[in-house]
C-alpha cells in the first residue's frame, strides 16, 4: 500500500511565504520512514496535513487512517488506561498490556492519574496505545524530547520491530537504529530514498560535493567566455569602424568588402561566445539549489584564574521533602566538557538551574569559583512571546551579532519579524542558543540544548564546540552528540 502526496500546497493564514508548494512523495507505508528538514520547513505541518489538521490544496491519498502522535490529553488527572484508551478505543486491554510490555512499562501506571507519570513514561503509554491499533498510519513527532538515553534506546528498538510510520527526529542515532527509508524536505526537491540517517548524509554530502565542484567550474568557465567576448566584440567594432576611416593615402591598399566579412564574423564568434556563457550562467544557477549551507558560529570563552570553578561534594537534589538524587560528586575544571546523566526526574535540570542561581533544590558542599560567569541556556521554551526586539533588549545582548548568528543558524530574515509565540519549537531553541553564544563566559551551562534542533545545526554546534573549548556543563541525550564533544565520561546521577 503506499502513500501519495500529489501537488500539496500549504500557507499559513498570514504569511507571504508558502511552506508547501506544489509538493509531491510516493511511500511505501510499510516503511520505517524517517522525516528530515531543517527547522522550519514544515515537518510538523507535514504530519499535521497528513492527518487532515489543516486545509490544503492537492492531494493527499493514504489507505491507512493517518494519526497524529502525540495526542492530546484533554484531561490528564483522569487514569492512563482511560488515556489509553481514549487514544486506541476499539483496543482490548490485553493489546495494551502486550505493547506496555515491550516498552517497560509497568501494569500498574494503567491505574495512577496520567499527570503523576513522568513524561518519559508518558510518551511509552502514548506510544503503546498507537501502536495496539492495526489500522492506522503513525505519524511520529518528536518522541524523544522527554527521554533520556536509555529510553531513546528502548523506544528505538521497539520501533525497528515495528512495520509502516512516518518519524520525526533529529537524533541521529536514534534514526540509524529504528528506520529503513527517509523523506528528505530539500530546499529545492524531495527526496524518498531507501537508508537509514548515515545513507542520507552520505548522500547529501556527494550532491554537496558535487553541486559545489561544478559551481567553481562553471565560475571559472564564465570568467573565461565574458573576457573572449570582450575582446570579440572590441576587435569586431575596431575592424568595423576602420573600414570607413582610413587615410586617403592607404585607402587603395584597403578592401573593405574583406575587412567588412571578418568584423562579421567576429561578431558571430562574439556572440556565440555571449550565448555559450548565458548557457553556462544558467546552469550555474541550476545548481546549489539543495546545498545545506553552514555558517559559521563563533563563541566568547572567558579565561577564569582558577583552575577548578564548580565543585559538588556528597550533594543531594530535594523537592520539599523528597530525596530526588544524593551523593553527588562533580569537579568541572577549565577547559572540560562534562554531561549530565542519569534517569528522568533525578534533578540533573535542577543541579543546572541551581549553579546559575534560579533554584533552591541542590544542597551539600557546593563551591563556586569566584566571579565566575556563566551563560545558561534551559531546557524549556514555553515562557518565550512577544517581540524579538524585546527578546534582544532583555537579554542585553549585541544585536547585530545575536542576528548574524540566528543567520548562520538557517533563520530567514522573514522569522524576525515573527512574534515568538509563532515560531517554531526548533526556532525557539536556536533563539536561546543564539543569546548563549552572544554571552561572554567561563562556564556554558546547557540544558538539553538539542531538543527540537535538527541534525545540520547540531553538527555546527559540534564544530563550533571542538573549535573553541569551551568549559561545558550540559545535559544531553543525543549520544553522538556527546561522543564527539564531551572529554570524559559522564557524571551519573542515582535516584
Amino acid at each position: 500500500m503506499q502513500l501519495k502526496i500529489q501537488q500539496l500546497s500549504f500557507s499559513y493564514e498570514g504569511s507571504y511565504t508558502p511552506v508547501f508548494e506544489g509538493l509531491n512523495a510516493v511511500a511505501d507505508t510499510s516503511w520505517r520512514m524517517g522525516l528530515i528538514a531543517r527547522n522550519g520547513r514544515g515537518k510538523t505541518t507535514l504530519l499535521r496535513l497528513l492527518a487532515g489538521q489543516f486545509p490544503y490544496q492537492g492531494a493527499i491519498d493514504c489507505p491507512l487512517t493517518p494519526v497524529y502522535f502525540p495526542f492530546d490529553v484533554a484531561d490528564p488527572s483522569r487514569s492512563t488506561l482511560a488515556v489509553m484508551q481514549e487514544a486506541a478505543p476499539e483496543v482490548q486491554e490485553w493489546e495494551l498490556l502486550r505493547e506496555m510490555n515491550l516498552l517497560r512499562l509497568e501494569e500498574d501506571v494503567l491505574d495512577r492519574a496520567f499527570s503523576t507519570l513522568s513524561q518519559g513514561e508518558q510518551t511509552k503509554a502514548l506510544l503503546a496505545a498507537l501502536f495496539s491499533r492495526e489500522d492506522v498510519y503513525p505519524l511520529i513527532d518528536e518522541p524523544t524530547n522527554h527521554l533520556d538515553a536509555h529510553g531513546r534506546a528502548l523506544v528505538a528498538d521497539y520501533l525497528r520491530r515495528k512495520d509502516g510510520f512516518l518519524l520525526v527526529s533529529h537524533d541521529r542515532a536514534f534514526l540509524n537504529r529504528c528506520i529503513d527509508h527517509v523523506l528528505s524536505l530539500n530546499r529545492a526537491d524531495v527526496w524518498v530514498m531507501q537508508g537509514d540517517y548515515d545513507a542520507w548524509e552520505s548522500r547529501l554530502n556527494q550532491q554537496n560535493a558535487y553541486e559545489e565542484a561544478r559551481n567553481d567550474s562553471l565560475k571559472k568557465d564564465i570568467r573565461r567566455l565574458e573576457e573572449s567576448a570582450r575582446r570579440a566584440a572590441a576587435w569586431s567594432a575596431a575592424a568595423e569602424k576602420g573600414k570607413f576611416h582610413v587615410a586617403p593615402s592607404e585607402s587603395a591598399a584597403v578592401d573593405r568588402g574583406y575587412v567588412g566579412a571578418r568584423a562579421a564574423a567576429m561578431m558571430k564568434r562574439s556572440t556565440s561566445t555571449l550565448r555559450r556563457r548565458e548557457a553556462a550562467v544558467e546552469e550555474k544557477q541550476s545548481l546549489l539549489h539543495n546545498v545545506e549551507r553552514v555558517g559559521d558560529l563563533r563563541l566568547t570563552v572567558l579565561r577564569h584564574p582558577k583552575e577548578t570553578l564548580v565543585t559538588l561534594k556528597n550533594a543531594a537534589v530535594r523537592y520539599d521533602e523528597r530525596i530526588v538524587c544524593r551523593d553527588v560528586h562533580l569537579d568541572i575544571r577549565r577547559g572540560e566538557r562534562v554531561a549530565l546523566a542519569g534517569p528522568n526526574g533525578c534533578g540533573k535540570s535542577s543541579i543546572l538551574k541551581a549553579l546559575c542561581g534560579q533554584g533552591s533544590a541542590l544542597e551539600g558542599d557546593v563551591r563556586v569559583a569566584s566571579g565566575l560567569i556563566l551563560s545558561y541556556v534551559p531546557q524549556q521554551t514555553g515562557n518565550l512571546q512577544g517581540d524579538l526586539r524585546d527578546f534582544i533588549r532583555e537579554s542585553d545582548v549585541d544585536e547585530t551579532l545575536f542576528k548574524a548568528i540566528l543567520r548562520n543558524m538557517d533563520f530567514t530574515r522573514e522569522l524576525f519579524e515573527r512574534p515568538l509565540q509563532a515560531m517554531s519549537q526548533g526556532q525557539k531553541k536556536k533563539l536561546l542558543l543564539a543569546r548563549s553564544l552572544c554571552t561572554p563566559a567561563h562556564l556554558y551551562v546547557w540544558d538539553e540544548p538539542l531538543n527540537y534542533i535538527d541534525v545540520f545545526s547540531r553538527v555546527q554546534l559540534e564544530a563550533l564546540i571542538l573549535q573553541f573549548t569551551p568549559t561545558l556543563l550540559l545535559v544531553e541525550h543525543d549520544a553522538m552528540f556527546l561522543s564527539r564533544v564531551t572529554t570524559r565520561e559522564p557524571v551519573v546521577l542515582r535516584n
